[in-house]
Parts: structure tokens; C-alpha cells; sequence
């Protein structure tokens, strides 16, 4: 038994590593999801307080109306230098308010004092303010978290101004770069995406960032149009809320990693001492009981004992139950072999017994050539043929088929065979034979069986065969290559009903004539597509051999039918049986001077009367090879045609020898010589006359119409 490649202990380690890393990743992708959506929702929640605290600083803290003044101030002070001063459109922003108060100390020199390089103290206040706003904004990027915080002022053309914690610049209402929906100032604290173009007014790759944002109203001014003096604008991104995810991330990869594996080998350990170990008791005994069987060595049963109080338990007694069982079963089985054999061999016998029954498959004499073939669906049949003389020139010749199969039917097989030859043996009529018959079989029939038969009477001096057809397949008489059947009137079966009168028929049956007989096991035999083998194909199969020998017939039918049926399973008996009406006569015509033909004569004539015996075969070839080859060896023409007949007649066998040559008897002056005459100093020649004349009966010579004929008669 070959070894198991895939063990059920593996399995288990595989199953318990597949569950732990199915289940290790749906936690660590619900606990990252979790991680992240309470850090992002931290992080949101600290920028927004930080919105609602600067907010609070505008609103109502106690300085609340200092620091609207110091945004007031910024505001008033940035926009209209942005929007008076074209040619500093060039020069949009600057880096530090250093920068700012040096470029304007030149353009605007009404804002300092005297033109010098001083502040005025305007610009000291402005400073002051500027300070104030830019500490706001940096407290509150740093508060929140973030990148960076600026404040965005507009105009009545919607232009945008944005002033951060270290330099302020302008963008225009054909440059914008916020997706807000509907009016700027109507939404408070919500994400929007920054558009690409902010990137080259920051110089900072804001690819993902996203900005919150508060209004600053300036509640005290009663001019609508003036409330708004702001808008903060917080920029942040989630990477710092990515790493710590991802750091959180692996740690629990590591920990769930250590956890698996310690679970998964807890669970093979389990697993093996819970019921792998157990089956692999069932496993062995199992292989155990199944090398006992093959060596027949079932004398000890290994019990199997499982120390669980589980379905292993009574698995395990189950198995015990069933090893138990099969010893039982095989004892039987074995006890069962024997009988079946001794069984077997008892139809081998009656096979046998019944095959012996019947006549031999080949029959040749001077009348006819017999040829038969069965086939049994089982050990033994119902089907059976017979052929035997009356006289000497009547021959029976009979096909049945019993109903039913196996050994019933074989045993009423025999008894309508013995009756059927002993009651045409016995009564001169044919149909008084067959009625005695049929009311024989009718009587002490208790299985009901009957028997289907063609019986039919070969008259060679009449040239006729005279039969009854008791239910059976209608034979064929094949005659000069046309395929004649015998489609007269069919009687009921025998054994069927009393005193029926049986109705026989005549047919011509001349030389060279074959009749065809066979049972419905041919005929009905079933191929794949349930199509029945059919009396069509038996008439064409008939037609295509009419000119072969009898084996070659029956050899292409079985073949046929092979070829049909797919080699399939057989269900019923196949019985043929062929007669053929001899022709005793051969002629034989050769336009050639050729030794060859020599053997081909005696080949034909050995074919054509293979019912003479060894020694007149053995005469005839002595014979034709001795005058034969005197033809070919001392007639001069090279046109030669010589001419050899055979005719088998009640003075027994002629054969006739002529030649297109000189007019020459051999047996004029030929001097008798004898094989004890021999001696080395004697002239050849001679002997092979000598033999020819000692096999023959009478040997005559004559020349006729420029042929020398030489004509032997043998006994036979």
C-alpha cells in the first residue's frame, strides 16, 4: 500500500495556518482602519479646536477687540498697497516684514519721518499690529499640529490677499485656488483641496494637503460689507497620522506574527492528541486488515482501542464491528469460490458434453461441404445443429434454437436433438416425423420451453431440398451469386401445442448452390445506437462472399458483426450453419509452357475434392505430375495449351490430360521398369509410367482435333 503523501496532520497545521493568517489580517486591517480613523479624527478635532480658540480670541476674550484692531489694522494697511500699486504686482510677496519696510521706505517715503530710515509712528503701530498677527498665526500652526496657518483678506473685486507668519502675497480672482462651494464665508470649519496652482506661489509640493478654515466677523461694525475682516485658513496633511499608523501597524504584524505561531503549533499539538493520533490507529489497522487479506492470513483480529469518549470511540468500535464482518465476508466469499468453481466445472462439463453432441464444424464428401460455428451466451446454450445422411443420397441438415438460456435449456437442447434424428431416422414423411416430434416435446413440458427449428432434407439425385420451418429465422439458398430466401410458410415453434400439422415446402437446391442457416442471435444482435444487426446486412454480407469458400463466409460474418456490436457484451446464442451442393467436376485450362502450373493443378484439385482420401490425393498428384511435366518437356511448340479435367462418377475418378502437341502415345513402347529392377547400370526413364499405370484402373490414349489425350481412372 502505498504511502500517504499529503498527511492529516499537516492538513491540520495548514488549516490552522490558513484561520490565523485570515484572521491575523482582518484584525490588523480593522485595527489599522480603527488606528487611523481615531487619528485623523484627533487630528481634525485639535485643528479645529485651535480654529474655535482664534476664533474665540476675535469673539469673546477679553482682548478680543485688540486683536480685531491688530487684524483691522493689518488689513487696512495691506490692501491698498496691493491694489494701488500696479508695478508691484511684479513683485508680489516678500519673505519678512524687514523686506516689506525696506522696499516701501523708498516708494512711500510719506510713511516715515522726514524721508529718513526710521519708523515713523505709524509704522511702528503697523509693526506692532503685524507682530500680534504673525504670533497668532504661529501659535496656531503650532498648536495645531500642522504645516502652516495664514489669514486670506478680499476686496471688492474678490481678490484674494493671503499673509502667513512670514510674508503675505496676492492672488486674483482669475487665480484661484480654493474648491469652496457657493459663498466663501458661508461654511466654517470644513476640508477643501488646494488647486495645483498654489504651489508655485508657495514653492512647497502640496500634493494631498487640505486646508480647514474660520471666518473672523467683526461683530461691532454695522456696515454688512464690513463685518468679515478675515478668513483663517489652517493647511495640514495626514502623513504624521500615516507613520504613527504604520508604526502601530508593524508592531501588531510582530506581536499577531509570535501570536500565530505559538497558536498554530498549540493547535497541532491539540489537534495530534485529540483525534490525529486516533486515526492514525484506524490507519494502520486498516492497512494491517488489508495485508492480511491480500496474504489470507485473517486468523487474528487486531483491535483497535481509542482512550476518548467520543465519535472516535465509536468510530474505532465501528471499525472493530467491521473488521470482524469481513472476516465473516471473506470466509464466505472464500466458502462461495469453492462451490462456484465446483460449479464452473460442472458446466465445463456439461459444455463439453453438449459441444460432443454435436456433429464436427467441417463435413466434406461427394456430395456436399458442411461448415458450422456456435457461440454461447453462457456456459452452456440452447441453440444446436445437426447434419447427417438418410440414405446415400439424402442429407439432413438442421438448426434450432431453444427458449430460455443455461443448463434448462441445454437439457431440453438435447432431448429435441436425439428426437428430431430418431424420428426422421424412423418415419419416411418428413412432416410425419416432425408432428411425432412436436407432440413428444409437448408432453412433460413443465418449464414451458420450445424450441424454434429449420429441418431441412438435401436430395442430390432429386436437386431439391425438401423442409419444414417450425418458427424459426428463414435460411438463404445462395445460387450463382444471387441471394434467394426461403420465405415460405412458418410453422409454430415445437413443444408448443399437440397435434399441430406442420406444413413442409420445396426448394431446387443445384451444384454449387449454398444454403445459409442460422439463428436470431445473428440477426438481433444490438450495437451502441439500438440497431439490430438485421437480415439486410446478413443478404449484403451473403452477396459480397458469393464466390469464397464457406470458412471465408462465415469468418466475414462473425467479422461484420464484430465490427457492429463494438465487441459488446453477448446476449444471446449465435448458431451458423452452411451447406453447399459440390460440383465433383474441375476444369483446368493453362495457355503457358511453365512447370509452375504443375503445382497449381494439384493445388486445386486438393481444394476442390479435400474430401478423397491422403492416398487418392497422393495417386493424383504422382499422376498429374508425371504426365504434365512430359508435356512441357518433350512437345517442341512453345504455344502449348494443355488441359486437365476431373470428374468424379460412380466408376470413380477421371482425370483426362491434353496437350496441343504431336500425336505421341507413351504407352505404346513403354517397357514395364520397377524400382527392385534398379541398378546403376539400367537406362533412365520409365518408372514414373510405371507408377502411373499401377495406380490407375484403366489409362487409354487417342489424338482428336490435333490434341493427344491421355484419360486415367482411379478407384476411390
Amino acid at each position: 500500500m502505498k504511502k500517504a503523501r499529503f498527511p492529516i496532520l499537516l492538513k491540520v497545521i495548514l488549516l490552522g495556518i490558513g484561520v490565523s493568517i485570515l484572521t491575523a489580517g482582518v484584525a490588523i486591517v480593522l485595527s489599522y482602519v480603527n488606528q487611523r480613523e481615531r487619528a485623523e479624527a484627533t487630528y481634525i478635532n485639535n485643528i479645529d479646536n485651535t480654529l474655535d480658540e482664534i476664533e474665540y480670541f476675535f469673539t469673546d476674550s477679553k482682548s478680543s477687540q485688540d486683536n480685531l484692531s491688530d487684524l483691522d489694522a493689518v488689513r487696512n494697511y495691506i490692501e491698498p498697497i496691493y491694489n494701488s500699486d500696479t508695478e508691484h504686482k511684479k513683485q508680489s510677496d516678500f519673505d519678512t516684514f524687514d523686506d516689506f519696510v525696506d522696499y516701501y521706505s523708498e516708494k512711500y517715503p510719506w510713511l516715515y519721518d522726514g524721508g529718513t530710515i526710521g519708523l515713523s509712528y505709524e509704522m511702528a503701530v503697523l509693526k506692532s499690529h503685524f507682530a500680534r498677527v504673525t504670533n497668532l498665526l504661529t501659535s496656531a500652526q503650532l498648536s495645531s499640529g500642522t504645516r502652516s496657518a495664514f489669514f486670506a483678506f478680499t476686496d471688492e473685486n474678490n481678490n484674494i490677499v493671503m499673509l502667513s507668519d512670514s510674508r503675505f502675497f496676492k492672488h486674483e480672482t482669475d487665480d484661484s485656488f480654493f474648491h469652496v462651494p457657493g459663498s466663501f464665508y458661508e461654511v466654517k470649519n470644513t476640508d477643501y483641496y488646494i488647486d495645483e496652482k498654489y504651489d508655485r506661489h508657495s514653492g512647497i509640493n502640496l500634493a494631498g494637503y487640505r486646508t480647514r478654515f474660520t471666518t473672523i466677523v467683526d461683530e461691532t461694525k454695522e456696515d454688512p460689507n464690513k463685518r468679515v475682516l478675515a478668513t483663517l485658513f489652517i493647511e495640514y496633511n495626514f502623513d504624521a497620522v500615516e507613520k504613527e499608523s504604520r508604526e502601530v501597524l508593524n508592531t501588531e504584524l510582530l506581536i499577531l506574527g509570535i501570536l500565530s505561531i505559538t497558536l498554530v503549533g498549540l493547535y497541532a499539538l491539540f489537534s495530534y492528541l485529540l483525534f490525529v493520533k486516533n486515526i492514525n490507529r484506524l490507519s494502520h489497522a486498516s492497512k494491517d486488515i488489508t495485508n492480511k487479506l491480500i496474504k489470507k492470513d485473517m486468523n487474528e483480529i487486531a483491535e483497535i482501542k481509542v482512550n476518548s469518549n467520543d465519535e472516535m470511540r465509536d468510530l474505532a468500535d465501528s471499525f472493530n464491528q467491521m473488521e470482524q464482518e469481513i472476516i465473516n465476508y471473506v470466509d464466505i466469499i472464500n466458502k462461495e469460490a469453492v462451490e462456484r468453481e465446483r460449479a464452473n466445472a460442472e458446466l465445463s462439463v456439461a459444455s463439453k458434453i453438449q459441444l460432443d453432441s454435436l456433429p464436427d464444424s467441417i463435413f466434406e464428401d461427394k456430395n456436399a461441404s458442411v461448415r458450422a460455428f456456435i457461440k454461447t451466451a453462457k456456459e452452456v446454450g440452447g441453440d444446436f445443429y445437426d447434419y447427417f445422411y438418410l440414405d446415400d443420397h439424402r442429407l439432413v441438415v438442421l438448426i434450432s434454437d431453444v427458449s430460455g438460456k443455461g443448463v434448462p435449456a441445454s437439457l431440453f437442447m438435447m432431448k429435441g436433438k436425439e428426437l428430431i434424428k430418431s424420428a426422421l431416422q424412423t418415419y419416411d414423411s418428413l412432416k410425419e416425423a416432425i408432428n411425432n416430434v412436436n407432440n413428444m416435446l409437448v408432453k412433460n413440458n413443465k418449464e414451458f420451453l420450445f424450441i424454434t427449428s429449420f429441418i431441412g432434407i438435401i436430395d442430390f439425385s432429386e436437386n431439391e431440398i425438401r423442409y419444414i420451418n417450425a418458427g424459426h429465422e428463414k435460411p438463404y439458398i445462395v445460387s450463382k451469386g444471387k441471394v434467394i430466401k426461403l420465405d415460405g410458410e412458418s410453422n409454430i415453434m415445437l413443444g408448443v401445442e399437440e397435434n399441430f400439422d406442420f406444413t413442409p415446402e420445396t426448394h431446387e437446391f443445384k451444384e454449387n448452390d449454398y444454403l445459409f442457416m442460422f439463428t436470431d442471435g445473428l440477426n438481433e444482435t444490438i450495437n451502441d445506437d439500438h440497431e439490430e444487426f438485421g437480415y439486410q446486412r446478413i443478404e449484403e454480407t451473403l452477396e459480397e462472399t458469393s464466390d469464397l469458400s464457406l470458412d471465408a463466409i462465415i469468418n466475414k460474418i462473425y467479422e461484420n458483426l464484430d465490427e457492429f456490436s463494438s465487441c459488446k457484451e453477448q446476449f444471446d446464442d449465435i448458431t451458423l450453419l452452411l451447406t453447399k451442393y459440390r460440383n465433383n467436376e474441375l476444369k483446368l485450362n493453362y495457355e503457358n509452357k511453365d512447370y509452375e502450373i504443375i503445382p497449381d493443378i494439384v493445388d486445386k484439385f486438393n481444394n476442390t475434392f479435400s474430401y478423397l482420401s491422403k492416398d487418392t490425393k497422393s495417386a493424383v498428384g504422382i499422376i498429374i505430375d508425371e504426365i504434365v511435366n512430359n508435356f512441357i518437356s518433350y512437345e517442341k511448340k512453345e504455344d502449348l495449351v494443355i488441359k486437365v479435367d476431373f470428374n468424379l462418377m460412380k466408376a470413380g475418378l477421371r482425370i483426362r490430360m491434353s496437350c496441343n502437341g504431336e500425336d505421341y502415345d507413351p504407352f505404346a513402347n513403354h517397357k514395364e521398369k520397377y524400382i527392385e529392377e534398379f541398378h546403376p547400370d539400367m537406362a533412365l526413364g520409365g518408372f514414373g509410367l510405371s507408377i502411373v499405370k499401377d495406380f490407375s484402373k484403366s489409362h487409354k490414349y487417342q489424338y482428336k482435333d490435333g490434341f493427344a489425350i491421355i484419360e486415367v481412372i482411379l478407384e476411390v
